[in-house]
């Protein structure tokens, strides 16, 4: 009667003999497969957190032109953002027909610095088949009243500025002297803090108020095409704009900063990092683990087992931790998801230097929003962790035992 590949109760009653050893081995093992899939997880919840303000606003990236010395403002009241200078109609073009670009669309973003209270204005097109990219999508967000009638010096308010301010449909504002009343309250929707602004009204007004020409912005947002390509298209539009500053969720990641932007701005760099440590720790418990079976495998040689027989048993062993470890690992990243799952993040109420309440002490301050961290598992997360680690531990305890073979079955019992 043929040997068995594998003597399974031999294997399970060794494993229970050696139970601290078993014990450290797998709990090793565990630690170090549960570090480099939470650094997986963790890392595409950080990227999801940066990239939710782009995917509600329905765009990937934000083109601004900075200010010169020579753009800067000569008196209060309603002005350009200095990080938000005009940009032709032209340019506007050309920024949607650069490649990797599906959609673009242009707005008009005004501060008022005048007397009295601060507040931002976003100017959007209101006519038939208007753009729903970035501040355009406040058509979707009405929550009481109607839109702005084209060419009317009608407002909408958004709903936490109206609340705290007393507007209300039928209310008016006052901007440069001349009145506009509030037709509609909007309500920003979750992560859509970088295109929200105070008031919107419609773009021709918007231009009107400062002056520009009727078919120039200031604010460009832009849909790709494919969302890996999406930093490449950032460098050919900061390359075809003088002074362009573009924002990406890779730009909302350095607003985090700390762990956050480690691990989401360098994930595959954490991972491998990680997976080179896991791999050396794995990998030294289970020489520890061969090297106290230097005996036993003396013992199996003596008894009539063969080299292969005693690689093979003792490779699967240490497939047996390896699978035992991943398994361990699975818990360990479930509590750490269930805990997790706890934390909030603040989104960024803007990009750096673009809310002009910053430069005031008092006024209106919107309480920044906060989200849970989008953690999610596949079922990659759940499958591969065990099967990698049985597969990673049956290897290396095959080729680790190796020295333990090649000796002569007396040498081996001598050296134990």
């Amino acid at each position: 009667m043929p040997s068995p590949l594998v003597h399974w109760r031999y294997l399970g009653e060794e494993s229970l003999f050696r139970g601290r050893r078993t014990l450290l081995a797998v709990g090793g093992i565990a630690m170090a497969v549960a570090l480099v899939a939470s650094l997986d997880i963790l890392g595409r919840a950080f990227v999801d957190v940066s990239s939710l303000p782009f995917r509600n606003m329905g765009a990937d990236l934000i083109v601004q032109r900075s200010a010169t010395g020579a753009a800067l403002p000569k008196r209060m009241g309603i002005m350009l953002p200095y990080s938000a200078q005009p940009i032709t109609g032209e340019e506007l073009e050309h920024l949607s027909t650069l490649d990797g670009v599906e959609k673009a669309a242009g707005f008009v973003l005004l501060w008022n610095f005048g007397a009295g209270r601060f507040f931002s204005i976003s100017g959007i097109p209101l006519g038939p088949g208007a753009s729903l990219l970035g501040p355009g999508r406040a058509r979707e967000w009405l929550l009481r009243g109607r839109l702005p009638t084209p060419g009317a010096r009608e407002i909408l308010v958004e709903r936490h500025y109206g609340a705290f301010y007393r507007l209300e449909p039928g209310t008016n504002v006052d901007m440069e002297g001349k009145p506009f009343l509030v037709v509609g309250v909007v309500e920003i929707k979750q992560g859509s803090q970088l295109s929200a602004s105070n008031f919107y009204l419609d773009i021709k007004l918007a231009r009107e108020l400062v002056g520009l020409p009727q078919d120039s912005v200031n604010q460009v947002f832009l849909k790709v095409a494919r969302i890996e390509r999406t930093e490449v298209v950032k460098t050919r539009v900061a390359a075809s704009l003088p002074q362009a500053s573009v924002a990406s969720p890779d730009t909302m990641l350095k607003l985090y900063g700390g762990i956050t932007q480690v691990i989401g701005r360098f994930r595959s760099v954490a991972i491998i990092g990680g997976g080179l440590a896991a791999l050396a720790l794995a990998t030294m418990l289970i020489y520890g683990t061969l090297a106290e079976r230097r005996k036993d495998a003396g013992i199996l040689r003596a008894i009539g087992w063969t080299r292969r027989q005693v690689r093979r048993q003792l490779a699967a062993e240490m497939a047996l931790h390896g699978l035992a470890g991943g398994i361990g690992a699975l818990l360990i990243i479930l509590v750490g998801m269930l805990l997790l799952a706890q934390v909030t993040l603040a989104l960024p109420g803007g990009l750096p230097g673009e809310n002009p309440v910053d430069f005031a002490a008092g006024g209106f301050r919107a309480a920044p929003e906060r989200v849970a961290l989008p953690l999610s598992a596949t079922a990659e997360d759940w499958l591969l962790p065990p099967l990698l680690a049985a597969v990673f531990c049956g290897a290396t305890g095959w080729w680790l035992s190796i020295r333990l073979t090649t000796r002569s079955a007396w040498g081996a019992l001598k050296s134990g």
